[in-house]
């Protein structure tokens, strides 16, 4: 074998490892913030003064928006576990369904959902949000009929 064809296989792989080792350093700083994201959720529903602070004046009844908090952390959970590649598009539907079965999920998306539209980031993001707004929209139409 040539010398430049076992350079070429070995760059390749050193190559492919470089690529594996920014993917799983990217899957783990998602994963890092998504705790941080938990947290400071978990404090703004056991917080009032904190809940007060994140709602618009006006937006939501002090109950409902607990509740589409705790929506919220389901909803921000899935995301991350989606973008690290711990649920595939499929499982992600039935989980989408699930969640847009119940009212709070169709509230949440209904307050929420242009503004996970807005701040997605790739193609990840954007496919995200697109299951759980066909998911919502089936729900809608199925509990209208």
């Amino acid at each position: 074998m040539k010398t430049s064809y076992v350079v070429l296989a070995i760059a390749a792989v050193g190559i492919a490892r470089l690529v594996q080792s920014e993917r799983h350093t990217r899957q783990r700083l998602a994963l890092h913030a998504e705790e941080i994201h938990q947290e400071l959720i978990s404090d703004a529903v056991s917080n009032p003064e904190l809940r007060v602070m994140w709602t618009a004046p006006g937006e939501l009844p002090d109950e409902e928006y607990r509740e589409i908090l705790h929506c919220n952390r389901l909803i921000s959970l899935l995301s991350v576990k989606f973008r690290a590649g711990l649920l595939d598009r499929a499982s992600l539907r039935v989980q989408a369904r699930w969640l847009m079965a119940r009212e709070v999920g169709r509230t949440y998306w209904a307050t929420l959902g242009s503004f996970r539209e807005e701040e997605a980031v790739d193609r990840v993001d954007r496919a995200f949000n697109t299951i759980m707004a066909d998911a919502a929209m089936e729900a809608v139409d199925t509990v209208a009929t």
